[in-house]
């Protein structure tokens, strides 16, 4: 399969995300050495883990984009600023500019329509020098979207809408070379990331594919292709996601999957994330428009971990404009689908004020507040200052309180202290050490073991990994429970297996309201979640809604049926 892969201790702390979604495209040929892959905690050796990331801990970060027109975003107003960008058709409201307005990232730039692998890694283009000279040693975030152009593919279907409506100096379309570009592709794309690793070794890199530009079927007037050439753009389409999944495995690399997330926003789709071939004046030609830019966006998001599901063990303690009352000290979560964190003691208003912003707009949101003590279903093997002894060989084991903690993946015996775990996640409040569960992360559900394949579908997060300590993938089929699947070993030395997500996200009543296509019934506004298997979208509806893609805008999970869920 392959695969969108992150490196995963399971996060049961302030900061609690499981994972799903992706995207990306672009590359050329440059030596280096390869990204360093995850490695796996040796015998004897141990892994410190601080709680997930989130806005707060990206904002500040240097952030590079990287790529072709379909990060630059041609035609998205408004165009940024200078003589380069304004070549480059570079949008402010590409993908990267949301990214790095919602989660403080401090973004630079150097996107550019028409750019290939080789305006990445060696060749200067509209002015500015190769890509990759945009990163330095401290950088931490780098997205990239390339490969369309080394490959030609909407150079190729804009040729043939051209021939097919009869139009002059349409260009021509070289099978045999686009055959060999994409042999190629892959490669091209693995030496740009391995040239970011090489440059800023601490750099994570997300590959973001192309989004589905041509429908599943018949195309429409606007798309006028014959079903020969749609066919093979729809291999070409195909294959280019294939290569781009590949240069993600092989250099540990993140891929975002915008390919499978967008279909059915082809351009012939009600709800498109790209133009026709004749699009609306200023519009570009099959890329991306504002609706689909954004959707990118929230995935990128996702994938950086700025924002996601909920875990398990929270409690809903306030809606949105009320006031968020408990005992002692806690970790409070403010969101719907996405989430802020903040640390209070006795209450907190639950208000984007008091959290430092929107987590996610255009939506009414509400507060959890995290268990009193350790995380859910961890036991309690010592208090502050004592000794927790770890049963058998590596367990996730925690140090913290109340929803606040870092993680060591150990075996034997470890201090409770500040020191041993690296820092204090909760300061002057008593905590105390917790180990992990055997078998599945809270309220997942067992679908493989070691060795075996999980039966997931494209597009659905699968965790893989025992006793606290999982890695996250997000599938494109039939999943192997292998660790080379996952991008590395989790917790070596254990017995290991595979998860898929609950039915219902964390936070919502585990019964659906509605199954698709049925009444979701309700008075008032409520925030409701569609989707399934650990895939939703999020929207804030009126006196009811039917449950389906065209109500929430979006498709979270192609091809399988889903539900919508309500809070509690």
């Amino acid at each position: 399969m392959a695969n969108m892969r992150r490196r995963h201790r399971r996060r049961t702390g302030m900061l609690g995300l499981v994972l799903s979604l992706g995207f990306a495209t672009g590359c050329a040929n440059l030596g280096g050495s390869p990204a360093a892959a995850p490695s796996p905690v040796d015998k004897g050796a141990e892994e410190s883990l601080s709680s997930a990331v989130t806005a707060a801990s990206v904002a500040g970060l240097e952030y590079v984009a990287m790529g072709s027109s379909f990060a630059a975003g041609p035609s998205i107003p408004t165009v940024k600023e200078g003589s380069v960008a304004a070549a480059c058709m570079r949008s402010n409201n590409n993908y990267a500019s949301i990214v790095a307005r919602d989660t403080g990232a401090k973004l630079t730039d150097v996107t550019c329509s028409g750019a290939t692998t080789a305006n990445i890694l060696t060749a200067s283009q509209a002015g500015q020098p190769p890509q990759i000279n945009a990163v330095k040693s401290t950088t931490r975030l780098v997205t990239v979207t390339i490969g369309g152009n080394d490959v030609n593919y909407l150079g190729s279907v804009v040729s043939y809408s051209c021939q097919n409506k009869g139009e002059a100096n349409c260009g021509t379309v070289s099978t045999s070379a686009i055959d060999t570009a994409l042999g190629a592709v892959s490669g091209r794309i693995q030496n740009v990331v391995k040239a970011v690793h090489k440059i800023s070794p601490q750099a994570r890199v997300f590959l973001v594919n192309y989004m589905s530009v041509l429908p599943d079927g018949a195309a429409c007037t606007g798309v006028p292709l014959t079903a020969s050439q749609l066919a093979y753009e729809r291999t070409v389409a195909s294959r280019l996601a294939d290569a781009t999944a590949a240069a993600a495995t092989v250099t540990g690399a993140t891929l975002v999957n915008v390919a499978a997330a967008s279909h059915g926003h082809d351009a012939c789709a009600s709800t498109p994330w790209v133009e026709k071939y004749k699009p609306a004046s200023g519009r570009a030609t099959y890329h991306p428009n504002e609706a689909g830019m954004k959707a990118v966006a929230s995935l990128v998001k996702y994938m950086i971990g700025t924002s996601g599901p909920l875990s398990a063990g929270w409690t809903r303690c306030a809606s949105e404009g009320g006031t968020c009352t408990f005992t002692g000290t806690r970790a409070v979560a403010f969101g719907s689908g996405a989430y802020a964190y903040k640390t209070a003691t006795g209450s907190t208003p639950c208000t984007s004020t008091s959290f430092g912003g929107d987590p996610a707009a255009d939506t009414i949101k509400t507060c959890y507040v995290a268990l009193a003590g350790g995380p859910y279903g961890y036991t309690k093997c010592a208090a502050e200052g004592g000794t927790c002894k770890v049963p058998g060989y590596n367990r996730d084991v925690v140090f913290g309180t109340n929803g606040n903690f870092k993680h060591l993946v150990t075996s034997g015996s470890v201090a409770c202290t500040s020191a041993k775990f690296g820092g204090d996640p909760a300061a002057n409040v008593v905590k105390s050490c917790y180990i992990a569960p055997d078998g599945a992360p809270a309220g997942w559900t067992k679908c493989a073991a070691e060795g075996g394949a999980c039966a997931a579908v494209a597009g659905q997060p699968v965790m893989y990994g025992a006793y606290g300590a999982f890695n996250t993938a997000v599938a494109t089929g039939s999943t192997a429970c292998t660790s080379a699947s996952f991008g590395g070993d989790p917790i070596s030395n254990q017995t290991k297996s595979c998860y898929t997500a609950p039915a219902a996200p964390a936070g919502y009543k585990a019964t659906a309201c509605a199954s698709q296509g049925g009444t979701c019934a309700f008075t008032g506004k409520r925030t409701v979640a569609y989707g399934a298997k650990g895939r939703y979208v999020y929207k804030t509806l009126s006196g009811g809604t039917t449950c389906k893609a065209a109500v929430f805008g979006v498709d979270p999970l192609y091809g399988v049926v889903k539900s919508c869920y309500l809070t509690y």
